[in-house]
């Protein structure tokens, strides 16, 4: 009797971070600065253990780190991760983000399929899903990790930044994510964002 207590008041807390975790992602299918609202409202759903940013000379890439990993929508999120595009010049040109899963691609797709029911074109590397027209400048895809050492697939919705309402940047994961972290790397966004103004 006390154990079945405890599990309905451990379910009864446990509900509403999954609930939150099932809005967010569920934003990002749209594909559009909406998201953000939604993770603003539901961030308590994540803890970062760790975040990473990285600048190459076309992109500035941020990597946060989920610990304990979310279960969500038949999928266990690993992590976020976001990345504005600098092809031309000092001027952001597009804008990634999305979530990191510990799925296959082809496994992350198939858990996907009730809410991409237009299904999903590519190979092992890429899958995109159909939902939008080449001319929208707008996309959602399952990856196969692009960097080195890391595995599972990511989520993520790609968009120009005319399509974003010409936005100059996507929310700071600083503001995103209310934990401390890698104070030199905060350091480095503050500068390079300063040049860049």
């Amino acid at each position: 009797m006390v154990s079945a207590l405890a599990g309905l008041w451990i379910a009864g807390f446990a509900a509403p971070a999954y609930a939150g975790a099932e809005r967010v992602v569920e934003a990002l299918f749209a594909c559009d600065i909406g998201f953000f609202e939604v993770f603003a409202k539901e961030r308590a759903a994540f803890r970062p253990k760790e975040v990473r940013i990285s600048y190459f000379s076309e992109a500035r890439i941020e990597i946060v780190k989920f610990d304990p990993p979310v279960e969500a929508l038949g999928l266990r999120f690993t992590g976020y991760r976001q990345q504005t595009g600098l092809y031309y010049g000092p001027r952001p040109t597009s804008f990634e983000w999305g979530f990191q899963v510990d799925e296959t691609p082809a496994g992350a797709a198939l858990a996907l399929r009730s809410y991409f029911p237009e299904g999903f074109r590519g190979d092992d590397e890429a899958l995109i899903a159909l939902k939008f027209p080449p001319q929208t400048a707008r996309s959602f895809v399952v990856w196969k990790p692009r960097l080195a050492g890391e595995t599972g697939a990511e989520l993520q919705c790609s968009v120009s930044r005319e399509n974003l309402g010409n936005i100059w940047a996507l929310p700071d994961v600083v503001n995103q994510f209310s934990e401390e972290w890698n104070v030199n790397g905060r350091w480095w966004v503050r500068v390079i964002d300063w040049f860049l103004d």
